[in-house]
């Protein structure tokens, strides 16, 4: 029996992993479930699921809850005689990074849903992992299916492209309103996610960041990588090979079955091969001007500047929950900041450390929107 954590267990990625669970019981052992902030839900989750124990990430307290389950999340993260077989992390937004950089040490394997730990952690992130025997699995749908065929088939050599696909969010055919509103914004077609990822996906600021991932994670040349609407989401990658084999990599738009597949569990989804076609097209960077700024960083900047990126998208985002700026602020102060001399230099810097890490972030952090 295979020993499991969710670390995000109340978000939406941890609820399709305790599904995933719940239908596995057999096959593991549930040590602990962890959420930010959220402990009512938290221990909603331990009553229903009877983990070993349950912890919050952050420093939040509620004194209302007091039992032997709620451990600290020092004490979950204290070197272990024997390493988690499975940690899942579902935490969201680059607050997450420095969990995931103590989650390497204890699991054997480290399930991420994170973008912005990759995005951010880079090759450092990589290399501790590799340090610490840790193998970092990707489960977000794209990378899932981009990492299920590198290591399926030798063919890596083979690839004259990778395209990531976009579902083309809520405003594919739709007029986008400078002053938007949340509702529109977040009511994704295809997928169910939280606030802030809906968001990211209606601007595509979460395929910059997929292409990102996506170079540090594969060793990628910006030449090789490209974006594709698809807006079923049936399609989550297409191979390209020298020889002009196209391979379009599909499955349900439902998080539970590239979960699945990295617990290696099997899951009952059953596809209607009549329903499950697919068409392709380009992103029109004049609609969604934050693809051409993403590959300009992809191409001219280091980790640096997918730090910057990063962490001011993620600002944007939370200033417009709190209605502090515009919808469409969001996108134009983000391509008008990549303009700034100082901006761009602090964008190329090599990051060699996690020192270099936080310091970037920092630096972002504080960066006048």
């Amino acid at each position: 029996m295979k020993t499991l954590a969710i670390i995000g267990s109340t978000g939406s990625i941890g609820k399709s992993a305790l599904e995933v669970y719940e239908k596995n019981k057999k096959s593991f052992k549930l040590i602990s479930l962890a959420a930010n902030t959220n402990l009512n839900k938290l221990y909603k989750q331990y009553l229903k699921f009877n983990p070993k124990n349950i912890f919050l990430t952050s420093n939040y307290k509620n004194k209302k809850i007091k039992k032997k389950c709620l451990i600290s999340k020092e004490t979950f993260l204290k070197k272990r005689k024997k390493k988690i077989d499975f940690i899942i992390s579902g935490v969201s937004g680059y607050d997450a990074i420095n969990i995931n950089f103590q989650l390497i040490k204890i699991s054997k394997k480290l399930l991420i849903a994170n973008k912005e730990t990759i995005v951010c952690g880079g090759e450092v992130f990589l290399n501790l992992a590799k340090k610490y025997k840790c193998e970092v699995i990707p489960i977000d749908s794209e990378h899932h299916c981009i990492d299920f065929f590198l290591k399926s088939f030798n063919l890596k050599k083979d690839i004259k492209k990778i395209y990531i696909t976009a579902s083309g969010g809520p405003f594919l055919k739709k007029k986008i309103n400078y002053n938007e509103s949340l509702n529109k914004v977040i009511n994704h077609p295809t997928w169910k996610m939280g606030k802030k990822i809906s968001i990211d996906s209606s601007t595509f600021a979460n395929k910059v960041l997929e292409l990102f991932e996506a170079k540090i994670l594969f060793k990628l040349p910006t030449n090789k990588l490209g974006i594709k609407i698809e807006s079923r989401s049936n399609t989550h990658a297409i191979i390209k090979l020298h020889n002009n084999i196209v391979l379009p990599i599909m499955h349900t738009p439902n998080m539970i079955i590239p979960i699945s597949n990295c617990l290696g569990v099997s899951n009952n989804f059953k596809i209607n091969l009549n329903n499950f076609y697919s068409k392709y097209h380009d992103v029109d960077i004049k609609k969604f001007p934050i693809v051409k700024l993403g590959f300009y960083i992809l191409k001219n900047c280091t980790t640096a500047g997918f730090i910057i990126f990063t962490v001011l998208n993620q600002r944007l985002v939370e200033k417009y929950l709190k209605k502090e700026v515009k919808y469409g602020e969001i996108v134009d102060k983000l391509v008008k900041l990549f303009k700034h001399n100082e901006l761009l230099k602090k964008s190329k810097k090599n990051i060699k450390n996690i020192k270099d890490i936080f310091e970037t972030i920092n630096y972002a952090k504080k960066i006048k929107l």
